[in-house]
């Protein structure tokens, strides 16, 4: 460990300590886990550590503790083709789909829909979602990814994980960090600075972390400066329990522990894929290789885990899964439609745009590989069978029928053979529009094990003659339509001159054709937005040679970062998504701020200036001083929002900037930056026509709490059964709260207060979440649902914070009938 990592290291220990010794004593939950704990062998704590099998944990049946049973993915039941009752899980969009959405609302309903499908087949662990950035589309994951931005990522990811837990599941987010190259993906050594990670290449993951209150983080494949992740004391203890504050549970990737000794002490908690803690722990326990105090800490957290996910105690088995597949197919299909791109839509000859497509008096040729190709994914862990799929063909068939569409395929996926042109072209001379339908699939991008791989062809150009048969086709019927599917983005650059209308869906799994259809005839109004950038050619990206692409400082994390910084400009820039209905901007409004940690209000009016109801997605973005010291993006997304607009309506759209959107980290915590910042408000990141100038000095400093989530013990109480409460309370100001300024958090069911957490000193620094127990509990009562919410508050009033509007947090919560609900 280097003398800086060692400084940081001590600092965020002293922290951490401070605040746990405050905190033990009156710990309900605390007492309860050590309680378990004490009465284990030293081999019952280490099964509470390892794997029984593929997908689960040993359970502890003298003492009553239950195993995890884990499975993939982030999109659907992996290992799913039918429970007890014959229901075959959902497909839902891909990670980098779902990004496309720019929609936290239906991310959430998403998320809600695989948790419960997930509980409805007895898993209690989802692997996902997956969060990883996006450097380069070439990436075999790209479809998982959460796109190349970390803020976005960072916030639909967030949103997933609040729908998934909801249910009695434990989200998981992957992979804890530098996962991207497949090639080498086990010991590729990721090289960037402590400040990267933490303000950049990890900003996702605190995100996730410290707003939804995930209660897994799985460590990836890679070495990270030297050490593999799952073996890294800074990654997993300095950084993410320490600094950030993550009070749950670290799994390993599925064999990705080289050395046992080295990953228990730097805080992987469960060894999956292997049986490296099985047969190491045991062994290095006694030899004290291991101490006791490594193996209880973390049965600890696993034990944590356990009960305030609600696994311990009563758990609602059975639910009304089979009652709500209508409304998850409904939810799936908006998803899919949400994510759907449109690129381009140029005009025909008669002047009107080619899309949307008329439904009577046209015949379609339908030409290309993915024209027939359904629930289209990367190959890999994160693979469904769903109970249908549905192809582009179909959707469209289902529109206008089959005797008005004329099929081809026209060529390969990607090869060298041209066979199919001559068919393809002669069915589109007698069309009205061609579509074609191309782009990946799991033969061309996937997961770095069997057949996985990084893009097949080493480029981001669109793969084998698909370009060269678009050009063709154009040729003898200008009114050409082309639809992409894929995980990583394709590149265009050849051929797009001659393409009319240009529809983009990022893998949206089973009900992909049916989105992409409404789109194309104008029964739904597209609004995505694209989560990465579409570059030219690939030389407008960082090397692609291992030795310079594992270095994510040098290469800014790829994406617009990169761009921006080498002044390129890509065919479609990150953020760029086109309606049936246009949009302007107007009255952009900054709350007066002067010092640097503020909070800050901005607020736009945006206005539906066509002719048909429609979506905008308004982005804000902030440019930075940057410093040879400190070094900023030319820009970065720090809002977004997808707001539905009636033709000629104006809705005024407001962002809430905080310290946390000006943080950098000072190698021992975060800083608000101060200077002169640009703040810039429009439609896509490279189309911001409203921008305000705002300096910040530096002055007073402040912490700024909130409530980011309420968990309790028992988290299905029964009524008449005692309650415990427990918040996770984020501090997004510039400034640790101080000893000497105590504060409570009041704990209300239906409006009226049960329990409290008072005088609380716990030190909460910025940047950082703590875990924060009630000092009463509550014997439950009300049957059925309520509304459980927290508000936390300074003794001495307002003034000790930034912002005490933002302190009170709700969630529903339901009491169960013990004469009905016997476990």
């Amino acid at each position: 460990m280097n003398p800086k990592s060692f400084v940081k290291s001590l600092f965020c220990v002293f922290l951490t300590v401070f605040s746990t010794l405050q905190v033990c004593a009156q710990s309900l939950l605390d007492k309860r886990v050590n309680d378990l704990v004490n009465a284990m062998t030293t081999q019952e704590k280490i099964d509470q550590l390892i794997n029984s099998s593929f997908g689960e944990t040993p359970i502890n049946k003298r003492l009553g503790i239950p195993g995890f049973v884990m499975d993939d993915g982030p999109h659907g039941v992996r290992f799913a083709s039918g429970n007890q009752n014959g229901y075959k899980a959902t497909a839902f969009p891909t990670g980098i789909a779902m990004a496309a959405t720019w929609d936290e609302d239906t991310a959430i309903k998403v998320g809600e829909a695989m948790g419960l499908e997930f509980w409805a087949f007895n898993r209690n662990v989802l692997l996902g979602p997956c969060i990883d950035i996006c450097r380069d589309p070439r990436g075999g994951r790209s479809a998982e990814s959460g796109g190349e931005d970390p803020y976005l990522s960072g916030h639909i990811g967030k949103s997933v994980v609040i729908g998934i837990q909801k249910n009695p599941v434990i989200a998981t987010v992957k992979h804890f960090m530098g996962e991207s190259k497949q090639v080498n993906r086990r010991s590729m050594d990721v090289l960037a600075t402590n400040r990267w990670l933490m303000d950049f290449s990890g900003y996702n993951f605190r995100t996730v972390i410290q707003e939804a209150g995930v209660m897994c983080v799985m460590g990836s494949y890679n070495k990270l400066n030297g050490d593999k992740v799952c073996e890294s004391y800074e990654s997993l203890t300095t950084n993410l329990k320490e600094c950030w504050g993550f009070p749950f549970f670290v799994v390993s990737d599925w064999d990705a522990i080289w050395d046992s000794q080295k990953a228990i002490k730097a805080g992987t908690d469960i060894c999956m894929g292997s049986n490296k803690y099985t047969t190491d722990l045991p062994v290095m326990a006694v030899s004290e290789a291991v101490t006791n105090a490594d193996i209880e800490k973390a049965a600890k957290r696993v034990l944590r885990t356990k009960i305030l996910s609600g696994m311990i105690d009563y758990f609602p088995y059975g639910n009304a899964l089979y009652a709500k597949t209508d409304e998850i197919n409904l939810i799936n299909k908006l998803a899919a439609q949400k994510s759907i791109i449109l690129l381009k839509n140029e005009k025909k000859v008669d002047g009107a745009a080619i899309l949307p497509l008329k439904k009577t008096g046209i015949k379609i040729a339908l030409i290309g590989p993915n024209a027939t190709a359904n629930n289209l994914n990367c190959f890999g862990s994160s693979g469904t069978c769903p109970p249908y799929s549905v192809s582009v063909k179909e959707g469209l068939e289902a529109k206008i029928g089959a005797n008005n569409i004329l099929y081809s395929i026209g060529c390969d996926i990607n090869s060298n053979s041209k066979t199919g042109f001559d068919a393809a072209k002669t069915i589109a001379a007698t069309a009205d529009v061609v579509i074609f339908a191309g782009g990946l699939d799991a033969t061309q991008e996937g997961e770095g094990y069997d057949t996985g791989i990084d893009r097949k062809s080493g480029s981001i150009a669109l793969p084998g003659q698909q370009q060269l048969l678009i050009q063709q086709l154009a040729a003898v019927n200008p009114n050409i339509v082309v639809v992409i599917q894929s995980g990583g983005v394709c590149g265009l650059n050849y051929c797009l001159p001659n393409i009319k209308g240009l529809v983009y869906s990022f893998y949206a799994a089973q009900e992909a054709g049916i989105a992409i259809a409404n789109v194309l005839f104008g029964d739904y109004n597209p609004a995505g937005r694209m989560p990465v950038s579409m570059v030219k050619q690939d030389t407008d990206l960082p090397s692609w040679d291992e030795d310079t692409f594992r270095r994510f400082t040098d290469n800014f994390d790829g994406g617009y970062r990169w761009l921006d910084e080498k002044n390129i400009t890509p065919d479609f820039a990150f953020g760029f998504g086109l309606s049936y209905t246009t949009f302007s901007y107007s009255n952009l409004f900054v709350s007066p701020a002067t010092i640097a940690g503020q909070p800050i209000t901005v607020s736009v009016d945006v206005t539906n200036t066509g002719s048909t109801a429609g979506e905008e997605v308004s982005q804000l973005y902030i440019s930075s001083p940057s410093t040879q010291e400190v070094w900023m993006p030319k820009k970065q997304l720090r809002g977004f929002k997808r707001t539905a607009l009636q033709v000629g309506e104006t809705k005024t759209i407001t962002f809430q900037l905080t310290a946390d959107d000006f943080y950098y980290w000072t190698g021992l915590q975060y800083n608000a930056q101060s200077g002169k910042f640009t703040l810039r408000v429009g439609g896509s990141s490279d189309n911001l026509p409203l921008s305000k100038e705002v300096v910040l000095n530096d002055g007073e400093k402040k912490p700024d709490f909130k409530i980011t989530q309420i968990y309790t013990m028992p988290r299905y109480p029964l009524e008449g059964q005692p309650v415990s409460f427990y918040a996770l309370v984020k501090n997004q100001g510039n400034a640790a709260n101080l000893v000497s300024s105590p504060y409570k958090i009041d704990y209300k069911i239906n409006g009226v207060k049960v329990a409290s957490s008072d005088n609380r000193t716990t030190i909460i620094s910025p940047g950082q979440v703590q875990l924060i127990s009630s000092t009463g509990i509550w014997t439950s009562s009300h049957i059925g649902k309520t509304t459980l919410a927290g508000e936390v508050a300074f003794n001495l009033g307002a003034s000790e914070e930034w912002d005490a509007t933002n302190n009170t947090f709700a969630r529903t919560y339901e009491v169960f009938d013990p004469q009905v609900n016997n476990k």
